[in-house]
């Protein structure tokens, strides 16, 4: 694809694309819930969860990119955040601190290895990066789905709301992680506010 034709890609034609044929959304049991054309983002739902596919836009040197988030059925479509049990928290979740905490990673220990991870690591590495030259959307799915072949539902049951008690001890795992690191002033609600 040259500049030209990445420039002119439809974000949600797209999305549908690697969803459907490089996550393969449909055999994890995903179907389209959401779609928004002014944000550049679609939302897919199963029975434990929601995934975001957000069009991060495009950049001269780079080409097109995207965001994949992951929400708990009660994620609000169009924001980051929402009341719920009465306090403001975040919904739309990445994957670093949950893949940390399926993996029975202490907060000091991730402190200590920040953001590698030996799932994802193999992603960064330059003949990776080569492959998937300018196409960092493919480059991102591809990374996701091996998440899921690896964690398999455990990942996704991760954000279903009938685990409630799995979600707790998440949220204990992020406010040891945000007391250990240290917190921003200033940003409200806190990063470990979660829901």
């Amino acid at each position: 694809m040259n500049i030209t034709d990445e420039k002119s890609v439809n974000p949600i034609e797209e999305m549908t694309r690697i969803g459907q044929t490089v996550m393969d959304l449909n055999s994890w049991e995903f179907k389209e819930s959401y779609r928004s054309t002014n944000l550049g983002k679609i939302i897919f739902d199963s029975a434990l969860c929601r995934v975001s596919l957000i069009w991060g836009g495009w950049d001269y040197g780079g080409g097109n990119s995207m965001h994949i988030r992951y929400g708990r059925l009660h994620a609000e479509s169009e924001k980051t955040t929402m009341i719920w049990n009465s306090e403001e928290c975040y919904c739309w979740h990445d994957i670093d601190h949950p893949l940390n905490f399926l993996d029975g990673w202490r907060p000091a220990d991730v402190l200590r290895r920040y953001s590698s991870h030996p799932v994802t690591d193999p992603f960064y590495e330059d003949e990776v990066r080569h492959k998937f030259n300018r196409r960092q959307p493919e480059w991102l799915a591809e990374m996701h789905l091996t998440i899921w072949q690896q964690y398999g539902m455990r990942f996704f049951e991760l954000f279903d709301l009938r685990r409630n008690d799995l979600w707790q001890q998440y949220r204990l795992f992020l406010k040891e992680f945000y007391d250990l690191k240290g917190r921003r002033p200033g940003t409200n609600p806190p990063l470990d506010r979660v829901c």
